[in-house]
């Protein structure tokens, strides 16, 4: 059980109903940490505006997206 509790989509207010299609897409499940940060639909905007910057126009390739996650991990001592 979260400590925090979990804004379920189906509870969710259209606010961060919203929110939450634009980050994820309609048919791909919401992710637990998305719905942790539903709790405050502010915060929740401001990452989806982070999340869509970072990942609308890649200048990496996916190969070397991909090499900087399981390097930052290795360097974490991260399981990836």
């Amino acid at each position: 059980m979260p400590r925090i509790p979990l804004v379920e989509p189906e509870q969710a207010s259209e606010e961060v109903r919203a929110l939450y299609t634009s980050f994820a897409g309609a048919d791909a499940p919401v992710l637990n940490v998305m719905k942790l940060f539903g709790n405050h639909a502010g915060f929740l905007a401001g990452l989806t505006s982070i999340g869509g910057a970072l990942y609308q126009n890649p200048r990496l390739s996916p190969r070397l997206r991909e090499l900087a996650y399981l390097r930052a991990s290795q360097v974490n001592s991260c399981h990836y």
